[in-house]
């Protein structure tokens, strides 16, 4: 990989459309569109039921990150981001879940969790590494997270603006991996739960200097009215809240997701692996 903080290759030629949108946007921060997908639990809720007593603890959030790696891994072009004005196509499928680590001092913090090749990875495997990754934060065993960490808290505000500006400039505008973090933290999407604040319908500004064209919250799952067969029925049904780039993603593109996202709720034992299997690393 040499210095190159993300693998990469050019999309190629753009439509029109996109240029238009290159030329009247500037970075995250205007370009934004939101929408709220609501999906229905009670196939998921049949398929966590038949998981075995040792299985790791699997959410709502866990099938969504499955469901979107599906998604990135199906449908490249929704796997990148901009970059001098045009759009640049990550080679791996990532993805960063936010979760709060909570230390035994008793503090909490939240903290970012990336989550490579998750287009390969099984629910389980997903809810495995993610649990594993939130202890080693717990444990404060992330040297190089503490040392930012550490950092940022001294600095005054202004310089934090413009470190983080600067560290993206290099990281993912010259495309040049800066020392002392990791090779792109956030991946192409930033998903958290916003559902244990009791919140079902909420949305998240994009972050600039994570380069992530994407920002899902996950809300509340809730009983329902729905209409099935034309009855209405009570069912347990959550939304999935996005925030999305409108310079990478239009409509056309953003309704490939969708259709990923439904077809693997509608369909766990297909699409979100084998109840029986073993974890990651098993």
């Amino acid at each position: 990989m040499g210095i190159r903080n993300v693998v990469v290759k050019p999309l190629g030629k753009m439509p029109p459309f996109r240029k238009i949108a290159m030329g009247t946007w500037a970075h995250p921060g205007d370009p934004q569109i939101y929408g709220t997908l609501e999906i229905d639990l009670t196939p998921a809720n049949a398929w966590l039921a038949k998981l075995p007593p040792d299985a790791p603890k699997i959410t709502v959030t866990h099938m969504i990150a499955r469901a979107i790696g599906m998604a990135l891994g199906r449908y490249p072009e929704l796997n990148g981001f901009v970059r001098f004005r045009k759009i640049y196509l990550r080679q791996s499928v990532d993805l960063a879940i936010l979760a709060a680590v909570k230390h035994d001092s008793g503090r909490e913090d939240l903290s970012s969790v990336k989550l490579e090749g998750v287009d390969k990875m099984s629910v389980r495997q997903i809810a495995q590494a993610l649990a594993d990754r939130l202890e080693h934060l717990r444990q404060k065993r992330d040297t190089a997270l503490q040392k930012t960490a550490k950092l940022l808290s001294v600095l005054p505000g202004f310089l934090v603006r413009f470190l983080l500006w600067f560290t993206a400039f290099v990281s993912y505008t010259l495309n040049i991996r800066f020392p002392g973090i990791p090779r792109d933290s956030f991946g192409a999407c930033i998903l958290t739960n916003v559902g244990m604040f009791g919140l079902d319908l909420a949305f998240a500004p994009l972050v600039p200097y994570s380069r992530a064209p994407i920002v899902l919250l996950v809300g509340e799952a809730k009983k329902r009215p729905v209409v099935i067969d034309d009855r209405v029925e009570v069912r347990d049904m959550v939304r999935l809240n996005a925030t999305v780039d409108h310079r990478f993603c239009d409509g056309a593109l953003l309704a490939k997701m969708v259709k990923v996202i439904r077809e693997a709720f509608a369909d766990p034992d297909t699409h979100f692996g084998p109840v029986h299997e073993p974890p990651a690393g098993g």
